[in-house]
């Protein structure tokens, strides 16, 4: 393969996050550069003096001296749609300030890579975009409403589609970017659902492996072969860990149980806890995740809070590990 681009953004509250997810894409041996955008000035100072191997860094003030409306928009908009404001610009930000990159893969913090991306660049040949569906199971299918595809890998080649389509992303998001659904828009990932009717050469990858998490999962049969993990027959390539919520050191809840899903066997043992040991190895608080959700009444918080402690009986999904 090609020297391979990615580029991400996150807090200190990520930084745990994002070292392993630096660690996954290290130990696939490939050629690559991971940009990173600092949120703020101690995960900025942090990657100062202990650098992620491969990586760039920029500032959050070099993001905003980039787009100078972000000051504005930050003060105006909640945390977590601030940093959903800022994916696109992210993009939009590491394209200028290096021009000579062929293809963009935006990836989100909380990924972590497990085999080679050789077949996933494949199918995606020439195309100018590359995104992925949430794939939500049948007993999920309500949730498309907040969008048929997920921000968590996209792809996006240096030409005039690609740019262009970052660029008009970009300003949609500055435009409009709250959690909740208003006139065909969701946060910064419904504006995608329209991107395939709207883009020439574009591409739903449909690789099983790419982008597996909380809300597709429940679609696949895992299996291990000589020691990799397997989607149906193909190679899991990297899994999304969005939703998980550190309530002590060594205690995590995975959110499966929102999405009917039941922890155990090779999700448990060869999925989350290897990765919650690495993480618990790193990181001695506890992490607040941005979570998707809608913002709802109060009384239809009180049915989902009672609905959600029934699934949360039904499907345990909270991992304790034992103090090593």
């Amino acid at each position: 393969m090609k020297h391979l681009n990615f580029c991400t953004y996150f807090d200190l509250n990520y930084l745990p996050y994002a070292k392993l997810l630096n660690k996954s894409l290290l130990e696939l041996k490939m050629d690559f550069t991971l940009f990173i955008v600092c949120m703020d000035s101690d995960v900025f100072n942090y990657l100062g003096e202990t650098p992620f191997l491969n990586s760039v860094v920029y500032s959050h003030e070099e993001l905003l001296n980039f787009r100078p409306d972000l000051k504005k928009i930050q003060n105006e908009r909640t945390k977590s749609e601030y940093f959903f404001t800022c994916s696109a610009q992210v993009c939009d930000f590491i394209f200028e300030q290096n021009p000579s990159i062929e293809l963009l893969n935006y990836i989100d913090a909380d990924l972590y890579f497990y085999n080679s991306l050789e077949n996933l660049f494949n199918e995606l040949g020439d195309a100018s975009i590359g995104i992925i569906e949430h794939k939500f199971h049948w007993t999920n299918r309500s949730k498309n409403k907040y969008g048929r595809f997920n921000v968590g890998w996209i792809s996006f080649r240096n030409d005039d589609v690609g740019r262009k389509c970052v660029s008009e992303w970009a300003n949609q998001c500055m435009d409009w970017c709250y959690q909740k659904l208003y006139k065909g828009k969701y946060a910064d990932q419904k504006y995608l659902d329209y991107w395939p009717n709207k883009y020439d050469n574009l591409k739903i990858l449909k690789h099983k492996g790419a982008n597996i998490a909380i809300w597709n999962v429940k679609n696949y049969d895992l299996k291990l072969k000589n020691g990799r993990i397997f989607i149906n027959d193909q190679p899991l390539l990297f899994y999304h860990f969005a939703g998980l919520k550190q309530i002590d050191s060594y205690t995590f809840k995975t959110n499966l149980s929102s999405y009917l899903v039941s922890l155990k066997g090779i999700l448990l043992q060869n999925v989350y806890k290897p990765y919650l040991n690495e993480l618990s190895k790193i990181t001695h608080k506890q992490n607040v995740k941005f979570i998707k959700e809608m913002n709802h009444s109060n009384h239809v918080s009180l049915i989902r809070d009672w609905v959600n402690k029934v699934k949360n009986f039904a499907f345990r999904d909270i991992i304790s590990l034992k103090k090593s």
